[in-house]
C-alpha cells in the first residue's frame, strides 16, 4: 500500500507539473482545481478538470463492465485487463507524438 501511495504521489507530481496543472492518479485534485477556477482563479485550466474527470469515469464505467463481463474467467482478467490498457497507451503515445506535446 505505501509503495502505491508512492507511486500515485510521483504520477500526480509529475502530471501536475508537466501536464498542464492536472492530477491524473486521483481526481481530488482536479475538483479542487475546477473550484478554483470557478472562483476566478488564473492560470488554471477547467477543460482540462473536466477532460480528465470525464476520462476517469469513462475508465471506471468501462472497467466495471469488462470486470463483469469477464467475470467468470477470473484468471485472464488481469491479462486482458492489461491488454486493453496497453492499447490505450499505445493511442496516448501516438496522441502525444502526433501534437508535439501540445
Amino acid at each position: 500500500m505505501l509503495t502505491l501511495t508512492v507511486v500515485t504521489g510521483l504520477v500526480d507530481a509529475v502530471s501536475h507539473l508537466a501536464l498542464g496543472h492536472v492530477f491524473v492518479a486521483g481526481m481530488t485534485g482536479n475538483v479542487v482545481f475546477l473550484g478554483f477556477v470557478l472562483a476566478g482563479a488564473e492560470g488554471l485550466s477547467a477543460l482540462a478538470s473536466v477532460a480528465a474527470m470525464a476520462a476517469f469515469l469513462g475508465g471506471a464505467l468501462a472497467g466495471g463492465r469488462f470486470g463483469t463481463r469477464f467475470a467468470a474467467h477470473r484468471a485472464r482478467l488481469p491479462a486482458r485487463a492489461c491488454a486493453v490498457q496497453l492499447v490505450l497507451v499505445a493511442v496516448a503515445v501516438a496522441a502525444a507524438a502526433v501534437a508535439h506535446g501540445r
